[in-house]
């Protein structure tokens, strides 16, 4: 694309149709009618969609630093989960903050340099680090690729799901009263075998 469409990247979203205009007319009368037509069909950026185009184009160093820490999570996220290995996550993690802070100012710069109020960066981060990780995910090398090989897993024996408690005292409560019952049962033998005896007495004594 040539120069001129490039240079509409830079424009603040509030001159951005009359640029576009002008350079689409440009195009026309040099003859160019189907780049006249393609710049034409552009569309004004919203401000925070120009705030992060402006970090991606001029802060390229802080861009590079966040796209390799993602890189190196991505990396250390692998290995702890085939090996085990964590060594290497924590200082991934790090450098990513880092890099992150990084990011945060230059969002800053842009936003103090052209005079935007501050409740832009939040959107405007975010719009770069989704950019960043989709190519690098793009590339195969961030997330959880379709090939990776998982360790497996020794099977977890099934455990055997708790009793409701209301039943277990209400079985509870008929073993209790199951015992009770059996003791009254065994007294009452008693009574009657210690009656018998006393009755078998008494007829041995009177000769009846």
């Amino acid at each position: 694309m040539p120069d001129e469409h490039d240079d509409l990247a830079d424009v603040p979203p509030e001159e951005f149709v009359a640029a576009r205009d002008a350079v689409a007319k440009k195009l026309k009368s040099e003859g160019k009618a189907d780049e006249a037509a393609a710049v034409k069909k552009l569309r004004k950026p919203t401000v925070t969609r120009w705030v992060a185009d402006q970090v991606l184009r001029h802060h390229a160093r802080e861009v590079d630093a966040f796209r390799s820490a993602m890189r190196r999570v991505a990396s250390a996220q692998e290995a702890a989960i085939t090996g085990g290995d964590r060594t290497g996550l924590a200082d991934a993690t790090a450098e990513r903050r880092d890099a992150v802070a990084a990011l945060e100012s230059a969002v800053d710069d842009v936003l103090d340099q052209d005079d935007r109020p501050r409740h832009h960066h939040d959107e405007a981060l975010g719009a770069i680090e989704a950019d960043v990780t989709a190519e690098v995910a793009s590339g195969g090398t961030f997330g959880m690729r379709d090939d990776l090989e998982l360790p497996e897993r020794p099977a977890t024996p099934a455990k055997t799901p708790p009793k409701d408690r209301v039943a277990e005292r209400r079985e509870a409560q008929a073993r209790a009263a199951v015992e009770a019952a059996e003791a009254r049962v065994a007294r009452a033998r008693e009574e009657l075998a210690t009656a018998e005896a006393a009755l078998a007495e008494l007829r041995e004594r009177h000769g009846t």
